[in-house]
């Protein structure tokens, strides 16, 4: 996440990456030719995303604004990941977008904080082939009347990077390690090479949680427990919480303070040589770490125990609907073009947004094939581990993850037991709530 940011990502060839984008507002309207939005016929509508989320979607409405006809535009307004600008106008009632552009994990907030009223109904341009749809990411966008008030955009489906030269040289079969365990073993032989890694965690848990939010998801974890209390503690999270001191304790986990920035040195470093991480990071390293060119491969990431879960989702995006909008069926219309159509896909991939719609995975330019990755037709590699199980993210997902980035450092950096340090945090997260 975190993932609670997300960053500008460039991937070339199959894609370029990524939804998790950038925060910080510019302030500024995308596309010229769209720039006089404020003086035109009332009936444009304005969509709300971040950086190279906006990037994308920018692309889109050229192409959907030069094809349709002239009952309207649609206009795309740079705004920031932590809502600043979007939350207050959906307090009030006035000036939301008609539509705008959430992390998949906050729209059951959204729809808690502001109430169903706030959002269009959507339902008929999603529900009628909701088989097309990865399962998780539509799960997260259906309100507990059934009902769809947002659109899946892109998802997360996450693999293992690795550095097929290093691998190679240590004498490894990245395929024969099939569980954690064996990759960890594998990691020291690594380490014995040289001064090598093969994860990257960020220690006091400030930047970054999302090794464990990773770990919980391949394990089938959930952050509530039965009756709907948060439960930090359960035994999916210590079983992740485990994992990752068992890497730390063998000097295989390096310790990344600014979990983005750290990460990206550390590959460009040649310390990071292995990794488990989303399909939006691809564009990221093609983008930041050049001088790595050619030398990684896409694999499938270990399992807990022989012939375990191989799948997880790590982020992802949604497109939310106002009631407010001044031209609803230009703005389903456009929903319908940039999430369900070849060629909004297409430049959805361009700009790394892996899509959750499943019909994109078919089209040439998906299944093309990538240089940055020795020739893989990467796109293809994450379409077969886009089996995650679906997460309940709840109403107030904002005060779980701050319980967790509290147990994180913790568990990481002040080695406390983790089931006492997760013991405290549900306990914390769900005080939290319950002054609410």
């Amino acid at each position: 996440m975190k993932m609670k940011k997300m960053f500008c990502l460039l991937l070339t060839g199959v894609m370029v990456a990524s939804l998790s984008a950038c925060s910080g507002s510019t302030g500024k309207s995308t596309d010229e030719t769209t720039k006089k939005s404020t003086e035109s016929t009332g009936k444009d509508i304005h969509i709300a995303s971040w950086n190279n989320a906006a990037d994308n979607l920018t692309e889109i409405a050229k192409a959907f604004n030069q094809a349709h006809g002239t009952s309207g535009k649609v206009i795309i307004d740079y705004a920031d990941s932590d809502y600043s600008k979007l939350k207050p106008t959906l307090a009030s009632g006035s000036g939301v977008p008609d539509i705008f552009q959430t992390q998949n994990r906050d729209i059951p907030a959204f729809y808690n904080n502001y109430g169903l009223k706030s959002f269009a109904d959507i339902t008929d341009i999603v529900k009628p082939d909701a088989d097309k749809w990865v399962d998780f990411a539509l799960e997260t966008c259906k309100a507990e009347d059934g009902k769809y008030y947002s659109i899946p955009w892109d998802i997360g489906p996450v693999a293992l990077y690795y550095r097929t030269d290093i691998f190679k040289d240590a004498g490894i079969d990245v395929t024969t390690l099939t569980t954690w365990d064996k990759y960890i073993e594998a990691g020291k032989k690594i380490k014995a090479k040289g001064d090598y890694y093969v994860e990257a965690y960020n220690f006091n848990g400030s930047t970054s949680q999302d090794e464990f939010l990773i770990y919980l998801n391949q394990l089938g974890g959930q952050y509530y427990d039965k009756d709907g209390k948060v439960n930090l503690a359960s035994d999916e999270m210590v079983k992740a919480s485990n994992l990752m001191n068992k890497m730390v304790d063998a000097k295989v986990a390096m310790d990344i303070p600014n979990a983005w920035d750290d990460r990206i040195k550390a590959i460009n470093d040649n310390k990071l040589v292995s990794f488990a991480f989303p399909a939006w990071y691809m564009g990221t390293m093609k983008n930041s770490c050049a001088t790595t060119a050619g030398k990684w491969g896409i694999i499938k990431m270990p399992a807990f125990e022989e012939g375990g879960n191989t799948y997880a989702n790590a982020g992802g995006s949604v497109l939310a609907v106002s009631s407010k909008t001044v031209n609803l069926p230009l703005a389903k219309e456009f929903l319908a073009y940039a999430m369900k159509t070849n060629e909004g896909n297409d430049i959805n991939m361009k700009f790394g947004e892996f899509p959750s719609y499943k019909p994109a995975y078919d089209t040439e330019y998906f299944k093309s094939k990538n240089d940055y990755y020795g020739g893989l037709a990467v796109g293809t590699i994450f379409s077969e581990l886009t089996g995650a199980k679906a997460t309940t993210w709840g109403p107030y997902f904002t005060d779980v993850a701050a319980g967790l980035k509290t147990a994180a450092g913790n568990i990481l950096a002040n080695k406390m037991d983790p089931k006492k340090a997760l013991d405290e945090a549900t306990k914390a997260s769900q005080n939290t709530i319950n002054a609410k």
